[in-house]
């Protein structure tokens, strides 16, 4: 079991995954348990897809504007084909961003804060400089500058910006 091998199985998954069936068979637990952590960030770096560099007049895909942050990589992320993502919006750890009519658009505005685990539903609009908890489910419109949370997620203050 060579280390150089298992860079061949990042690409081909049959092989892939049979590389990691024989890998959970191994006597040696050391080697097992690293090498297992280096095939969970193989398979998370697999099942990462944003729709970037792919949107075409053909195929609608998401659009990110610039300074998209990530701070957790992208954990659990999911993007739906149909989002406008504007200028330096910060996504934590497993936010969902889903569709519910194809045809519309979900719009989130610059400068938006989104923490981990929210679930954006309904092609809503986001406003600028918005804040949305973490744990939150939005349904309904973000006006600009506010700070919404919880399930369904509800306007607990407007910040004013100068």
């Amino acid at each position: 079991m060579n280390i150089v091998n298992i860079f061949q199985y990042r690409f081909n998954e049959k092989k892939y995954f049979k590389f990691r069936y024989k890998l959970q068979s191994t006597s040696n637990k050391f080697l097992k348990y690293i090498l297992l952590i280096y095939l969970r960030r193989v398979e998370n770096s697999m099942n990462c897809n944003t729709g970037l560099g792919l949107g075409t007049s053909d195929s609608p895909c998401c659009f990110i504007g610039k300074c998209l942050r990530i701070p957790h990589r992208l954990n659990n992320i999911i993007i739906a084909r149909n989002v406008k993502i504007g200028n330096n919006v910060t996504l934590y750890h497993s936010v969902t961003i889903a569709e519910e009519d194809k045809n519309k658009v979900t719009t989130i505005g610059n400068n938006v804060v989104i923490g981990a685990g929210t679930v954006i539903l309904n092609n809503v609009r986001i406003g600028n400089g918005a804040v949305i908890g973490a744990n939150s489910v939005v349904t309904k419109d973000v006006k600009d500058n506010e700070v919404v949370a919880g399930n369904p997620a509800k306007v607990i203050k407007k910040v004013n910006k100068k």
